[in-house]
C-alpha cells in the first residue's frame, strides 16, 4: 500500500545503502534530520492507531526500542502515542548511540507517565524480563532498522521475542519501523529470529527484503510513509537522484494501467495484433485454453493455437474464439503472427522441439513457458531481447542448473543469470515476481510486482499470464510489458479473491477479472479491500 499514489505509475525500490544515501543529500541539503525522524514516527502512531480500532485513549503498547534511529523512531512514536491518550511503556535494549535518538529519548524522559526500562541494566541487576511480563493491547517493533545485517543474538534476540512470548490471551498487532527486525533490508533473509509484524511501516521507498524474504507472513500490511522527501523525489524533482544506485529496481502501481493502448474508433481486428500459441496436447488441452482466452481477454485481435489435431474440438469448445491449426499443417505453412507464444501444456518430446524451432521468428516478439522452458533447459540457445521467459523457480532451478535453495536464497541474481544466459527478458515467477532485462548500459533492470494474491497458486495461472503478456506485447504501448503483464495479472487475481475466494478462484475466473482491474487501475472503481 503507498499513499498518495493516484498520479504514480510507478515507485523505485531502493537497498538500504541507497536510502542512506537519499536521505543523506537531503540533509546536505538542510533538512533537519530530527524532522525526518518526527515524521516517521507520527506515520508508525497513525497505523498503530487503527491497528487499535482507531482510538488509543487508554490502550497500552509495548515501545521495544533499540540503540540506533530506528529505536530514536521508537522512542518520538511513544511520545506522540502518549500524547493522543495511550499508555506507552518503552523498554531499551540500551542507553541509545545515535545524536537524534539520544534526543527522542531525552523528550521521552520528560514525561513521568512513560513507563521506561532499561533491559541491560535490569538484567545487570539480576532482574528477569519475566518480571515485566503483563498484556499489552500492541507492540512496536523499534529495535533495529534496514541497515542491520546478521544473525540476532543474546539479548537482541530475547526482546525480538517479547511480542510472542508476552501474549496472554488473543494476540496484539504488532506494527514494524521501517521493517520487521530480524528481516534482512537488502535481501529479505533471516539468518535467525526474527519479529513478526502485522503490518510495516517503512520510509520514503519499499526496501527489497521486505518483498523477497522467504518470510513474508512476518512483514504483514506495508504501508509506505512519506516522512517529508516525496517533493524531493525523482518524480518532482532531480534533487535526490543517485548517481550510481545500488540497485535499478522499482515496481508498478496499478494506476499503470492506464498506460494500455487505447484503440482507434476505426480500428479492425488486424490492427490489434496476431498471436499464435504452441501449446496443448491431450491431457493438457486446458492449458493452451486458458494461454488463448487470457489472449483474446486482453485484447489480442487474432489469436491462432497450433496444436495436435486431436485435440482441437476441445479448443474450439473451450476457446471458442480462437483458431486452431494442425501442428503438422502450421509447421509447413506458418501462420502470420506478431506475437508467439510457447509452451502451456505442450509436453517434452524432440519433436516438439523441432516444431519450436520451426515456428519462432526469433525477429518477433516471443514468451516462452513451462514445457518449452524445460525443452529450452535441454537446448540452451540465445533467445535474443523479443524474448520473455516466464520461469517459476523449480523451471529456473533447471535453467541455470542451480539447486532451487539458490533460486530461492537470491531471486535477483537468479533472474539475472537468466537474462545474461539466454539473452532475453525474465519474468522470475512467485509470491513476489521478479522482472528482470538488460539495460541499455549492459547492467539488470529489475521490476518487483507487488501486487497479487495466493489464490494464483492454482494451475492455469501461469497460462493466464502467458497469454496476458502475449497481447499486451501486440499492442507495444509500454517499455516494460512483462511488468505491466504481471501487475495487470496480480490485479486480477486480488479482485478474483474478493470475489470468488482465496480458494475457489479458477483461472477462467481469473480471466473475466480482468475488466475490472483496468478499471480499477485507471482510476474508475475502487481498489479491492485485500489491497486497501
Amino acid at each position: 500500500m503507498i499513499k498518495n499514489d493516484s498520479h504514480m505509475i510507478y515507485y523505485p525500490i531502493l537497498t538500504p545503502n541507497d536510502t542512506r544515501r537519499r536521505e543523506q543529500k537531503a540533509f546536505d541539503l538542510g533538512v533537519p534530520s530530527l524532522l525526518l525522524m518526527e515524521h516517521a514516527a507520527m506515520a508508525v502512531v497513525d497505523e498503530l492507531e487503527k491497528a487499535l480500532g482507531g482510538n488509543c485513549k487508554g490502550k497500552r503498547v509495548l515501545f521495544l526500542c533499540g540503540t540506533g534511529n530506528n529505536g530514536g523512531d521508537g522512542f518520538a512514536a511513544a511520545r506522540l502515542f502518549a500524547g493522543r491518550g495511550g499508555r506507552a511503556a518503552v523498554w531499551i535494549l540500551n542507553e541509545p548511540k545515535t545524536p537524534d535518538a539520544k534526543t527522542n529519548l531525552q523528550w521521552l524522559r520528560q514525561l513521568p507517565e512513560v513507563e521506561i526500562v532499561n533491559v541491560a541494566s535490569m538484567l545487570e541487576a539480576g532482574r528477569s524480563l519475566d518480571e515485566l511480563r503483563r498484556p499489552f493491547d500492541a507492540y512496536v517493533d523499534a529495535l533495529v532498522g534496514t541497515g542491520f545485517r546478521g544473525k540476532p543474538e543474546g539479548l537482541l534476540a530475547a526482546m525480538m521475542a517479547v511480542p510472542r512470548h508476552f501474549t496472554i490471551d488473543q494476540p496484539a498487532p504488532v506494527i514494524a519501523v521501517d521493517i520487521p527486525s530480524g528481516i534482512d533490508g537488502a535481501t529479505g533473509e533471516t539468518p535467525g529470529s526474527f519479529v513478526s509484524a502485522d503490518v510495516t511501516v517503512t520510509f520514503n521507498t519499499p526496501k527489497p527484503g521486505l518483498y523477497l524474504t522467504q518470510n513474508r507472513e512476518a512483514v504483514g500490511k506495508i504501508v509506505v510513509a512519506d516522512i517529508g522527501l516525496w517533493p524531493m523525489m525523482p518524480w518532482n524533482s532531480d534533487a535526490l537522484l543517485l548517481e550510481e544506485p545500488e540497485l535499478n529496481c522499482e515496481t508498478l502501481l496499478p494506476s499503470a494501467l492506464n498506460r494500455l493502448k487505447m484503440r482507434s474508433v476505426c480500428a479492425h481486428k488486424g490492427d490489434n495484433g496476431r498471436v499464435l500459441i504452441y501449446a496443448g496436447k491431450m491431457g493438457m488441452a486446458g492449458a493452451a485454453a486458458m494461454c488463448a482466452k487470457a489472449s483474446i481477454t486482453a485484447g489480442a485481435g487474432l489469436t491462432t493455437i497450433a496444436c495436435e489435431k486431436e485435440i482441437i474440438p476441445i479448443l474450439q469448445t473451450l476457446a471458442p474464439n480462437a483458431m486452431c491449426v494442425d501442428i503438422r499443417d502450421a509447421i509447413k505453412h506458418p501462420p502470420a503472427y506478431d506475437v508467439f507464444a510457447v509452451g502451456c501444456g505442450l509436453g517434452q518430446e524432440e519433436e516438439t522441439w523441432g516444431n519450436i524451432l520451426k515456428l519462432w521468428n526469433p525477429g518477433k516478439p516471443s514468451v516462452w513457458d513451462a514445457d518449452a522452458l524445460n525443452l529450452l533447459a535441454k537446448h540452451e540457445m540465445k533467445l535474443g531481447e523479443k524474448a520473455v521467459i516466464t520461469p517459476h523457480p523449480g523451471e529456473a532451478a533447471r535453467l541455470l542448473s542451480w539447486p532451487l535453495e539458490k533460486i530461492m536464497e537470491d531471486r535477483l541474481a537468479a533472474a539475472w543469470a537468466l537474462v545474461e544466459k539466454y539473452d532475453c527478458e525474465a519474468v522470475l515467477k512467485s509470491d513476489v515476481s521478479v522482472i528482470c532485462r538488460m539495460d541499455d548500459d549492459g547492467k539488470p533492470k529489475y521490476f518487483l510486482n507487488t501486487v497479487g494474491s495466493s489464490a494464483l497458486a492454482k494451475g492455469g495461472s501461469g497460462d493466464a499470464l502467458t497469454g496476458i503478456l502475449a497481447a499486451i506485447l501486440c499492442d507495444g504501448s509500454f517499455l516494460d510489458d512483462a511488468a505491466l503483464a504481471c501487475l495487470w495479472h496480480g490485479m486480477a487475481g486480488m479482485i478474483g479473491e474478493e470475489k470468488f475466494g482465496q480458494r475457489e478462484l479458477t483461472t477462467d475466473q481469473l480471466i473475466s477479472c480482468l475488466h475490472e482491474a483496468e478499471q480499477w487501475g485507471k482510476g474508475e472503481i475502487p481498489a479491492p479491500k485485500i489491497f486497501r
